[in-house]
């Protein structure tokens, strides 16, 4: 929220030496202080701390403390990707967790797993650090190695908290869930200081494609960003997000196994 500040200076004549020395005729000479009121127009002057306004752009840095912009610039909005990236914000579970495998993969001669939360391997906390993360693809079959025709995948990212206690253990086979084509959910991640649980849910991040040539995109790619809230933060070309899926190995998007082997 941008605060104006308006700063006032009043600049007066003091005739009260001068009326020390001159009794009646010293009262005009106050009225030459009342010239000094005309040092007010200095408060035109003060427009100037109007302009501190500019402080409010900082507003702008802030923006960019949400880990999602360049140094100093907000991450892009553009209209047309945000309504897109709203609509799919609003839809996207239906189309159920990439490593779901009661969902998708029922055939599996071992027990089928839920899908599992994952630490992330980002070392940035602004962005994907210290999370852990789950994924969803629109086209389950075509991910992660494509065709990439029309693609969109969603990440839900929540807060680790770490698991302690005699009981803290990783084992999603231990889990029951009903084979049905619902959501099955297992919270809980091993990383390299034990057992954690999906704590806080921490927002969305969201990648769709578009045509190759279509503008504002990474070569068709868009990127957006939706808080724990439900606000829209960027959706574009975000260069925090670009940065680092320009080198996925699998045309921008890294992959998440698809029937995962726990140890």
């Amino acid at each position: 929220m941008l605060a104006g500040l308006l700063f006032t200076g009043l600049l007066g004549g003091c005739g009260q030496g001068s009326g020390a020395r001159n009794g009646g005729a010293a009262g005009t000479t106050g009225n030459a202080g009342t010239t000094g009121n005309a040092g007010g127009a200095g408060n035109a002057g003060t427009t100037g701390g109007a302009g501190t306004t500019g402080h409010g752009g900082t507003t702008g840095a802030a923006g960019a403390g949400g880990g999602l912009g360049d140094a100093g610039t907000s991450p892009p909005i553009i209209a047309a990707f945000a309504a897109t990236a709203r609509e799919i914000a609003a839809a996207y579970t239906a189309w159920g967790r990439v490593d779901d495998e009661l969902r998708w993969a029922p055939f599996l001669c071992r027990i089928p797993l839920p899908g599992i939360t994952r630490p992330s391997e980002s070392n940035d906390p602004a962005t994907h650090g210290q999370k852990l993360y789950s994924v969803f693809a629109k086209n389950h079959a075509a991910y992660p190695d494509g065709p990439q025709t029309d693609q969109v995948v969603v990440k839900q990212s929540w807060t680790a908290e770490l698991v302690t206690g005699p009981d803290a253990a990783f084992a999603p086979a231990s889990e029951r869930f009903s084979p049905d084509a619902g959501d099955h959910f297992y919270g809980y991640a091993k990383g390299d200081g034990g057992v954690y649980r999906a704590a806080s849910f921490a927002g969305l991040y969201i990648m769709f494609r578009l045509p190759d040539a279509t503008p504002e995109t990474d070569e068709g790619w868009v990127y957006a960003t939706i808080t724990a809230a439900g606000e829209l933060t960027a959706a574009g070309r975000v260069a925090s997000c670009m940065g680092c899926h320009e080198v996925a190995t699998h045309e921008r998007l890294f992959g998440v196994p698809l029937s995962p082997s726990f140890p």
